[in-house]
């Protein structure tokens, strides 16, 4: 994954997280309207599957731009194939024949990112660094591993998140020195989850205060 050149500090939703601009010297916009531009052809996949499993549409999209900046040809070193660059393993486990098909591979990378919050209790980072780094890693370090690479892949993919849903998720501090977790494991429904900024339900209450439109009545 392309690596964040910069961050600037900010506190945001109670944290002190780091705002990072991303580089898109790579020849990938990942601003909210290209990534929209980018998303019309594969628009309809999108929205099947992202209504099919559960998943927020808009997430499904910052996950491809990040992933493979919407070319359905992409290789990466490690052997992920396609949009959501699915390796041949997780392509056979949710049913991927072909994962240079874009319907095929956004079904299957969809199915995985709904079948990651499930497992983590609708807890978006350690579903998204799950998505990046495996299960086994996050399992291990209980939270967004040690890794610069998935740390900075799960703060790009929330920034690329909030510009296209118009939300402002937390976005968590990268170290290399500990794994990160949100605070006090309040769980929330997926997909339309915000990680918590106190412990306990003082912090779910005012989540929803400051972002109601996350939260189901």
């Amino acid at each position: 994954m392309t690596r964040l050149k910069s961050a600037i500090l900010i506190t945001l939703l109670g944290f002190a997280v780091a705002q990072p601009v991303l580089a898109e010297g790579d020849g990938c916009s990942l601003n909210a309207g290209t990534v929209n531009k980018k998303a019309e052809l594969h628009q309809d996949s999108i929205q099947k599957y992202a209504d099919k499993y559960g998943v927020s549409s808009d997430m499904v999209k910052a996950v491809i731009a990040v992933e493979s900046c919407y070319n359905t040809q992409a290789v990466s070193p490690k052997g992920a194939q396609g949009l959501m660059q699915l390796i041949p393993a997780t392509a056979e486990r949710f049913g991927v024949a072909n994962t240079f098909d874009s319907n095929q591979n956004i079904h299957g990378g969809t199915r995985y990112l709904s079948w990651l919050m499930d497992r983590y209790d609708g807890d978006l980072y350690r579903a998204i660094a799950a998505y990046n780094a495996g299960e086994g890693a996050v399992d291990k370090y209980k939270g967004i591993p040690p890794y610069l690479e998935t740390q900075h892949y799960v703060r790009r993919v929330l920034t690329v998140y909030n510009r296209l849903s118009g939300q402002a998720v937390a976005l968590p501090v990268v170290t290399a020195s500990a794994p990160i977790t949100t605070a006090g494991g309040v769980k929330i429904s997926k997909p339309k989850v915000l990680p918590p900024s106190k412990p306990g339900r003082a912090g779910w209450q005012l989540n929803k205060a400051k972002a109601p439109q996350l939260y189901k009545h």
